[in-house]
């Protein structure tokens, strides 16, 4: 309880801090391209009651969860695969080494091109670059085990499956985790791109239609709510990951620096 507490506070503070610091900005040097904080809590309001701000964030968020869980499905399906199978892994793994290590705002184009501008564009794009990776995180993950337990496993008879399902996905779960964390801040970063350049609907769209009417205020409103949605999500994925890791039998300490 102590904790939730000095957590609203600090952030209070640090929200109070910005919000000095942003007015005295505007007051020293007042610029069309930074509004005061008020415009943009009215740009906030007007956006909410004149452009639907709330069934486009619903839409945008509906998009970013779908393509995030089906991501997880398929990169946790392709990994598994590819552990389970020597020839599998040496046909598929550079394959998603590849799709992981380039950029994924690459593929936007492309998936266009073969999806067409609707709502399975975003939602293939994020399942794309959240599956992929969460794959070649398990494989990397794997590699680091300490080879005495894949051999005392052996030793005691375990089959790959065994292997596998037992001892190399729970230790390999922080992995997955830490990159799950990332990707949920990613998903929406995607989804947002593809709204913005293809989608006349989202949260992007919206973006969209401020940047043309250089309306900064409703910039810089999209833009906390963007981030706000995203911390979310974020914090969201990482009290599953508590909850999964703790009936794994990890448990998770947060050190601090006196």
């Amino acid at each position: 309880m102590d904790l939730k507490i000095n957590f609203i506070l600090r952030s209070l503070v640090i929200v109070t801090l910005i919000t000095s610091i942003w007015y005295a900005i505007f007051y020293i040097h007042p610029s069309p391209l930074l509004p005061p904080p008020h415009d943009v809590v009215y740009a906030l309001i007007d956006l909410v009651l004149h452009y639907n701000l709330l069934g486009q964030l619903l839409l945008s968020l509906y998009r970013v969860l779908l393509g995030f869980s089906i991501g997880i499905v398929l990169g946790l399906g392709i990994g598994l695969i590819v552990l389970l199978s020597r020839i599998v892994r040496d046909i598929v793994y550079p394959i998603i080494a590849f799709i992981t290590v380039t950029p994924s705002f690459a593929f936007v184009p492309l998936l266009m091109l073969w999806i067409g501008l609707n709502d399975l564009l975003p939602i293939t794009v994020v399942a794309i670059c959240t599956g992929f990776p969460l794959a070649y995180t398990l494989i990397s993950g794997s590699k680091n085990i300490d080879p005495n337990i894949i051999d005392v496993a052996l030793t005691l008879g375990a089959s790959r499956r065994t292997l596998v399902f037992k001892i190399i996905l729970p230790l390999t779960l922080t992995h997955i985790a830490s990159m799950l964390k990332l990707e949920a801040g990613h998903s929406w970063r995607l989804v947002f791109v593809t709204e913005y350049l293809a989608i006349s609907s989202g949260l992007g769209y919206l973006m969209m239609r401020a940047y043309s009417t250089i309306r900064v205020d409703e910039i810089i409103a999209l833009i906390i709510v963007l981030g706000v949605l995203a911390l979310a999500l974020q914090y969201l994925v990482e009290k599953i990951e508590t909850k999964i890791t703790s009936k794994w039998g990890y448990t998770k300490t947060t050190y601090t620096i006196q």
